[in-house]
């Protein structure tokens, strides 16, 4: 338990601090073939539009909606539940640390009277350099004004990628989160509890499919680009 501890307060299990993530352009590159092939047939199918395509501004205030910002500030709206991740990630890999590159998309849900989150997002490996794959699963304890991320798993999706389901029992197939394969590695929305497990809906706060939105400089839809959250998470 000591040792644990000593773990997470060392400054090596902190991921960098976030930057601008780079273009699909410039990071397919550095990719594995088995992510450049998952893009380019999502970009084939056409993906169904956003979720939020067909909101009307006048329904705004009851749809927490980000179809109208930045790609930066979409991943902005993500990056605090990765780094939380990462950070739980590191503390416990140490010599195998990653930093985030980019956050690819995040599902939530009402369980236990908390806000549970499953995530995909890329990292990269300090000692290798290379892209990885993520999942994790993130919850949050409130004690007062104090927020404590409780991070249930926090795991390298390992290719080949198509042996991984994109869906659970509340995560869309549609989002593409790829989910570790054994149905207790996560705790909410595994196949085992699905039934005995009351998940309740979070609305529509989901953010739009990566590298779907405006960069800095385009044009936008004149409608304010967020709205006041009601869960008190960022």
């Amino acid at each position: 338990m000591a040792a644990a501890a000593a773990a997470e307060k060392d400054s090596s299990a902190m991921p960098k601090a976030w930057v601008e993530a780079p273009t699909l352009k410039d990071l397919l590159p550095e990719l594995s073939r088995d992510e450049q092939l998952r893009r380019e047939k999502r970009r084939v199918r056409k993906l169904p539009k956003e979720r939020f395509a067909k909101v009307k501004p006048t329904d705004l205030s009851a749809c927490f909606s980000t179809w109208m910002r930045t790609e930066d500030e979409r991943d902005a709206f993500i990056i605090g539940r990765v780094q939380d991740a990462l950070f739980h990630y590191n503390a416990r890999h140490k010599g195998g640390e990653f930093d985030a590159v980019k956050p690819l998309m995040e599902a939530r849900v009402s369980f236990r009277g908390q806000i549970w989150f499953h995530l995909n997002f890329w990292a990269r490996s300090r000692s290798t350099n290379i892209i990885k794959r993520f999942f994790a699963e993130v919850h949050y304890m409130y004690n007062h004004d104090i927020r404590t991320p409780v991070v249930e798993i926090c795991t390298i999706i390992q290719e080949p990628l198509s042996q991984h389901r994109s869906s659970c029992a509340f995560c869309p197939a549609d989002l593409d989160i790829l989910h570790p394969k054994g149905s207790r590695k996560f705790v909410c929305g595994n196949d085992k509890d699905r039934f005995e497990q009351r998940l309740e809906a979070c609305g529509s706060l989901c953010p739009e499919m990566p590298f779907s939105c405006p960069h800095k400089g385009t044009s936008k839809s004149s409608y304010p680009s967020t709205q006041t959250r009601t869960d008190g998470l960022q």
